[in-house]
């Protein structure tokens, strides 16, 4: 496709009407880059040092994918600090899911990182599911194997999948189905509910994915090295600095600098540079600062930031082990056509009396696996409850159920597994009061600004979208941050950043009550188990209360252990051969929740898809979580996935390129022509001759006004118009795409149809109208316009500047 955008923009090398101040763009861009300034150090000499745009604080998927964002945007003075080494961060498998509105975040801007998801992550077959059950192994699945491996297996409890082997459709909700209630599930089949409507349009060109943190981290961190290698001439440092960490943070207004730094930056007196003291010893200053250092974040505790919520929902132990082949062959084997005897999924959540956890099967082929354990201090510690031996046994009982034999020596020599890492952590529900600093320099980004439970995945994905909301914002400002203002342009204010803040935390606010709301789902699965969590709860409470509290800590933490041993004892009976009454009354227990749609989802349309950013639009309701997406042509809202095809106005005999989602046209268009800066798209829906001359020139004015780029795209019905438009119609500053289907119309009459409760105009009127919708660099909706041909240039004029108005601040 991006041949085929390329062979296209050599014809429309004028297109971007925004070309020449972008060259601007890029004169001020090498100058402010190679800056210098000077700063009195603590012995009284002078040190130059250069001041860098943006400095990160954080190497995880959240600050790597804000590095990568605007490396593309052309802002290449940059660091990035992350305190741990790069073999930790590449070592530990953490979040790994990808939701749908990351994956298309990632085709649109980042494709060879997408490609990379795309090519490295499991086939789907082993992670649509969930399993609930005594054990991973199933006891009914292979007899044979029993009599091989000395081990009973455990029984299946339930098992559902969930819709992720095609793209969504229009309503189509997000439920898990649970496995019995479905035909024999083969490979590439639609996996989808009795009221779910699959024959729809699909919402999206992009589908979930489920790839390990770590081999995410990895493909961004090969992505931002190749960018910077690329867009520097000259040999650099990597300006991707691990194990370095930030011990001091201070800032310097420009009233203490020199005059020469005063007379550069005129235009930000009020900012102050920010200077940071690192672990190797090195000085850096920047403009910005940026906060991507997770839940224990140093740069908001220097900003005296407070985060708000539970902080400690509940305390775990990741353990993080890896299967030999032949115990991987083992747990991954499919030799059952009842698609309920195998044993894939990307979780098990598995009871019996060794052990209660969720094992999160990362990469079952390849042995990658993490086990979640309930973790009680001061009542457990990890010495005494989880030490290597300990931990072995409940790995040994959660993969394959009861072994016959006594010790762990005894373990089948030719089925090992190695325990990489034994790691506690603490679940919170947390937002931070303001994601910026008062002086609007020093930003939160991803965990440092929200913690969620990681039921549903929406952590790393919120962080993820984070970057992509606040990458666009920070470049502009950069790209317009030294420009000479005059009577006729504005200059932005960090107002644009206050916007981030004001659209962002309401959505981690939103992901943090559905994070709480699926952990309570998993709660509710045990206590089908007559597991009560609440029950530890009281037994912590008692056992720290009067009198209880009163004898030795030794004597409690073992009459705790006493007794939730006793209370997972009953759980053995669903890793036992004979039949069990208990273990029936479970099973049905489960089934009947899962039945019922109970299981903790794994796709939300519409909190993936349909949040908005406006603030004046009620939130998304939480009465059905996992409810369809419905696409909106609204202001707030992103944009509507439809096909079109893009053809070249000037050769029209050329046919078109290939169809692309109206989503990447703008990021397509900037790509092929090479261009840096954030861009705006204004789509004008099924202009008249006289329509597309008024917008072209307001677009023109507005350029110059805002000194932002916009591609002006006109969306036609027909491709055969392109063929009969004469000379005054053909700019050559504007792209066409062809939208054989009018979805975008109908999308248009049916937003204006809600808005006036079905008391619109008649459909004569429509036909003689235009739709003019302005779209934001990250894909949202910021103004929209139905446009009459009668109606004058001020018209389409004042739309467009107050969609900038509203996006800019």
């Amino acid at each position: 496709m991006i041949s085929s955008v390329a062979t296209i923009s050599r014809r429309l090398s004028a297109r971007l009407i925004s070309l020449s101040s972008q060259n601007k763009h890029h004169r001020i861009l090498h100058r402010h880059s190679s800056q210098r300034f000077t700063t009195n150090a603590t012995n009284n000499t002078k040190e130059e040092k250069k001041i860098h745009d943006v400095i990160i604080v954080g190497g995880g998927p959240t600050g790597l994918l804000l590095s990568n964002l605007l490396s593309s945007y052309n802002i290449h003075s940059q660091l990035l600090l992350d305190k741990r080494p790069i073999n930790e961060v590449l070592k530990h498998p953490q979040a790994h899911f990808i939701n749908i509105r990351s994956m298309e975040i990632l085709k649109a801007e980042l494709p060879n990182v997408y490609n990379g998801v795309i090519n490295e992550m499991p086939n789907v077959n082993e992670w649509d599911g969930f399993h609930f059950g005594g054990s991973v192994l199933l006891s009914e699945s292979d007899n044979d194997r029993k009599k091989k491996y000395d081990f009973s297996g455990g029984r299946s409890l339930g098992r559902v999948i969930h819709p992720v082997r095609e793209q969504l459709r229009v309503g189509q909700s997000g439920d898990a189905i649970l496995v019995s209630k479905m035909k024999s599930l083969n490979e590439g089949d639609v996996v989808s509910s009795a009221t779910n409507n699959i024959e729809g349009d699909i919402v999206s060109s992009c589908r979930p994915a489920h790839l390990a943190q770590n081999k995410f981290v990895k493909l961004l961190l090969e992505e931002a090295r190749r960018q910077h290698r690329q867009k520097n001439d000259k040999e650099e440092r990597d300006h991707l600095r691990y194990g370095e960490e930030v011990i001091n943070i201070s800032e310097q207004h420009m009233s203490d600098t020199n005059n020469s730094i005063k007379d550069h930056y005129h235009n930000q007196t009020s900012s102050p540079i920010i200077t940071i003291e690192t672990s190797h010893g090195q000085t850096y200053h920047t403009r910005y600062l940026i906060a991507a250092d997770g839940i224990h974040s140093f740069t908001r505790r220097h900003c005296k930031i407070p985060m708000l919520g539970d902080s400690s929902m509940q305390n775990l132990i990741n353990v993080h082990f890896r299967t030999n082949d032949k115990l991987s062959r083992l747990l991954m084997q499919r030799s059952c056509s009842d698609t309920s005897s195998h044993n894939q999924a990307m979780l098990h959540f598995i009871y019996n009396s060794k052990v209660v956890g969720a094992f999160v099967c990362h990469d079952g082929t390849k042995g990658e696996w993490v086990l979640q354990i309930p973790f009680f201090p001061p009542y457990q510690t990890i010495e005494n409850d989880f030490d290597m031996t300990k931990v072995r046994d409940m790995i040994w009982a959660g993969l394959v159920g009861n072994h016959r034999t006594s010790t762990t020596q005894e373990y089948d020599e030719e089925l090992k597994f190695d325990i990489l890492s034994i790691r506690p952590w603490t679940m919170s529900s947390l937002v931070a009061r303001t994601y910026l600093n008062k002086s609007k320099n020093m930003l939160l980004l991803g965990d440092a600004s929200h913690s969620f439970p990681p039921a549903g995945g929406f952590g790393m994905n919120t962080g993820l979208q984070d970057a992509h909301n606040l990458a666009w914002r920070l470049a502009l400002l950069l790209l317009n941050i030294d420009r000479v203002s005059t009577s006729s342009e504005l200059v932005l204010t960090d107002n644009i950043l206050s916007k981030y803040e004001q659209e962002r935390k309401p959505v981690a606010t939103q992901n943090a009550a559905l994070s709480v709301r699926n952990y309570q789902r998993t709660l509710r699965i045990a206590k089908a188990c007559y597991l009560d969590a609440q029950h530890p709860q009281l037994l912590t409470s008692m056992l720290s209360s009067p009198p209880m509290n009163m004898l030795p800590l030794d004597v409690r933490q073992e009459m705790f252990r006493r007794l939730v041993k006793v209370a997972m004892m009953p759980l053995g009976s669903l890793c036992s051969e004979s039949q069990s009454l208990h273990a029936d009354h479970i099973e049905k227990n489960i089934k009947s929740i899962l039945e019922s749609g109970g299981s903790l989802p794994l796709v939300f349309p519409r909190f993936e898809l349909g949040f908005s950013y406006n603030t004046n639009e009620t939130p998304i309701s939480n009465d059905s979580d996992t409810a369809g997406y419905i696409p909106r042509l609204k202001v707030g809202h992103r944009m509507p996935h439809v096909l079109v095809e893009v053809v070249s106005s000037d050769s029209a005999d050329s046919g078109s390129i290939k169809q692309m989602s109206i989503i990447d046209v703008s990021s397509e268009m900037r790509r092929s022509h090479k261009t840096s800066p954030p861009m705006f798209t204004l789509l004008v829906i099924c202009p008249t001759n006289s329509i597309i001359t008024r917008v072209y020139e307001a677009v023109q004015c507005l350029v110059r006004k805002w000194n932002v780029p916009i591609i002006l795209v006109r969306v036609l019905s027909d491709k055969s118009r392109i063929q009969n438009m004469d000379e005054s119609e053909l700019h050559k500053d504007i792209v066409s795409v062809v939208d054989m289907e009018q979805k975008l119309l109908h999308l248009a009459h049916a937003e204006r149809f809600l808005a006036n409760h079905g008391e619109g105009g008649s459909k004569d009127d429509d036909v003689r109208e235009s739709v003019l919708v302005l779209v934001r660099p990250d894909g949202h909706i910021c103004q929209m316009k139905y446009l009459h041909e009668s109606e004058s240039y001020s018209i389409g004029l004042q739309m467009i500047d107050d969609g900038l108005q509203n996006a800019l601040g």
